[in-house]
């Protein structure tokens, strides 16, 4: 049971970072750490820090088709769901992620840092953030440092942050022709995902894949980057018996588990369907279909 004895709201990040002590920990949305115990062992006090400014989803050096998005880690599933940039961009991919994460009522609060800071194998922006070669930028004592989204996790809930706070998110925007795709199976589509799948795929003028990146959720202790189906996708075409083998080399990859969702053997069968998936939506994407 969570026993708040301080409740602290600072009012710039160097303040929040000073604040980033044992027994503390940060609140933006709290639709994880309200409810999981694993995040409030020890935990007597809050640091809010939904007043720093950290709400916002910006386009920088260049246009929807070039350029950087920066997320501040504050930034509610609302509204990324709503933005009208991120539905233009790789295909609106993120912000289909952040539609299925949980009811309405639970993306009104929930924030991208809040889900990335969690590190849930199941979370559904993670692996297309992953799949989007998402960055993140920690703010700590010593200063600011990057971090590739892809070494960010460490394992179930444990992360490289050592008394840091993620501040913003950054993935810079796919060059074309390319294309993006999430897709999720769960009991429904806002529950938390039995496994998830994200694909990006970026074309020659020949139409071969010159760049992949396949990622999944909730098969492995941490949301997995499949590096082997996308070295094997290179320089090939996107034909459906090589997506599928690109999905088959993805069972090779994953470790789940047996929960109350699912078996680890119907986990481990269904990956291969939704990263097969995935990639077909994002070839057809990248080729200019529907």
């Amino acid at each position: 049971m969570l026993n708040i004895t301080d409740y602290h709201r600072p009012t710039s990040v160097k303040e929040a970072v000073a604040l980033l002590t044992p027994g503390r920990a940060v609140i933006a949305g709290g639709t994880d750490l309200m409810v999981n115990p694993r995040y409030t062992q020890g935990v007597s006090e809050l640091v809010d820090i939904t007043g720093l400014g950290l709400s916002y989803i910006r386009l920088a050096n260049g246009s929807k088709t070039r350029g950087t998005i920066f997320l501040g880690a504050a930034t509610t599933m609302y509204e990324i769901t709503g933005s009208s940039l991120l539905a233009s961009v790789a295909n609106g991919v993120l912000a289909q992620a952040a539609g299925t994460c949980g009811s309405p009522n639970i993306r009104n609060v929930a924030t991208i840092g809040g889900n990335i800071c969690s590190a849930l194998p199941s979370g559904d922006t993670l692996t297309t953030l992953l799949a989007l070669d998402a960055r993140v930028t920690l703010e700590g004592a010593n200063g600011p440092r990057e971090v590739a989204l892809v070494d960010f996790f460490l394992g179930p809930a444990k992360t490289v942050l050592q008394n840091e706070l993620v501040v913003e998110i950054a993935f810079p925007v796919p060059e074309l022709p390319s294309g993006a795709a999430f897709y999720k199976l769960g009991r429904t589509e806002e529950d938390i995902s039995i496994v998830n799948a994200a694909a990006r795929l970026r074309l020659d003028p020949e139409g071969r894949v010159i760049e992949a990146r396949i990622a999944a959720g909730a098969v492995a202790p941490t949301p997995l980057r499949i590096f082997q189906a996308e070295d094997f996708l290179l320089g090939k075409l996107p034909e459906p018996a090589t997506l599928a083998e690109a999905a088959r080399l993805a069972l090779e990859a994953v470790k789940p588990i047996t929960d109350q969702r699912a078996t680890a053997e119907y986990r481990r069968k269904v990956t291969g369907v939704c990263v097969r998936r995935a990639l077909e939506q994002a070839a057809a994407h990248a080729a200019g279909k529907p």
